[in-house]
């Protein structure tokens, strides 16, 4: 018997309805052009949590860390 994987918009999708959310938070609010550095907080049904890695915004690399963020609490917490 084959299981199912989810895609990472339905892995997305599964956790906003729990109230799970990965949020970017910037770690300066001096205009850059391109974006700010930023750090991921992830709110867990209103229990925040700071990541400690930084990331550049509109980033592969954020992309692919938020995408890995929202599979590893659905994963451990939601199925």
């Amino acid at each position: 018997m084959a299981v199912k994987v989810l895609k990472d918009w339905e892995v997305k999708k599964k956790c906003w309805e729990n109230e799970v959310y990965v949020i970017q938070t910037p770690i300066s609010n001096k205009w850059k052009k391109g974006g700010q550095p930023v750090i991921l907080t992830i709110d867990f049904q209103k229990t925040y949590s700071k990541g400690k890695d930084i990331f550049e915004q509109n980033s592969k690399e954020l992309e692919d860390k938020i995408d890995e963020v929202y599979r590893y609490i659905y994963d451990n917490n939601l199925k």
